[in-house]
């Protein structure tokens, strides 16, 4: 399957015509990994509990056990993470507020491991 190339509060993505890229693979479902993890939860009002909402955690305490359990929660939801693989979610704040989040999960249609990091 493909989709619109687009990272989630970024532009659509151009292909090398000028045109709109369209993804598949493993770039399609970092993407939708993103999208999920940045997207609140009740946002999409048919699919209600879709969504990590991460960018509004910004400026609150680190919760770590409630956010690694919302992250792990959507990723079982991922059609694109092999739900046969552990999940991996790993949490670390500094000193100057930056919270990184680094989950390592399964292709579902490599099988290899992929590693995604985002951080405020």
């Amino acid at each position: 399957m493909s989709s619109l190339g687009h990272v989630m509060g970024d532009d659509l993505t151009l292909d090398a015509k000028s045109g709109i890229a369209v993804v598949s693979g493993s770039q399609e479902t970092r993407e939708n990994i993103l999208r999920r993890l940045c997207t609140n939860p009740g946002a999409y009002i048919w699919q209600l509990d879709y969504g990590t909402g991460l960018p509004a955690m910004i400026g609150e305490p680190l919760l770590v056990q409630k956010t690694r359990g919302a992250v792990l929660a959507q990723m079982m939801d991922e059609s694109g993470v092999d739900q046969t693989q552990a999940v991996n979610v790993e949490l670390s704040s500094s000193a100057g507020g930056v919270v990184q989040c680094t989950i390592s999960y399964g292709d579902a249609q490599t099988g290899h491991t992929e590693i995604l990091s985002v951080s405020n």
